[in-house]
């Protein structure tokens, strides 16, 4: 996994990783932005997408019972992500954090 930084602030803005035939490009807390033949398109998907992509609603998918929803993600890190499990993030929405690590296990699956 390689980190994918704004070249004028030095910001992390997600990842590129090789699968071995194609990269996948990677938000700061594990999504999936895209999949390349080339490791400068993911890059460049990374510092175009990466960050904005948070503003956007994902779907939650845990992949154990089928079911899905529209989540807002409330905040990131690298290595975990919250989620509101909401169309809005508004006090009393119910939250989930999740790591990395649960995303690449494939138990859940954040899909823009």
């Amino acid at each position: 996994m390689f980190e994918v930084r704004r070249r004028d602030d030095d910001e992390l803005c997600g990842f590129v990783v090789d699968d071995g035939n194609r990269w996948q490009a990677i938000t700061v807390f594990g999504g999936r932005l895209g999949t390349h033949t080339d490791r400068a398109d993911a890059e460049r998907q990374v510092l175009n997408d990466g960050l904005a992509s948070m503003a956007e609603r994902w779907t939650l998918i845990d992949n154990v019972s089928g079911e899905d929803q529209i989540v807002c993600i409330q905040e990131t890190k690298p290595g975990r992500v919250t989620l509101a499990l909401d169309y809005y993030s508004l006090p009393g929405v119910p939250t989930l954090t999740l790591a990395t690590d649960d995303l690449q296990s494939g138990r859940w699956t954040l899909r823009r």
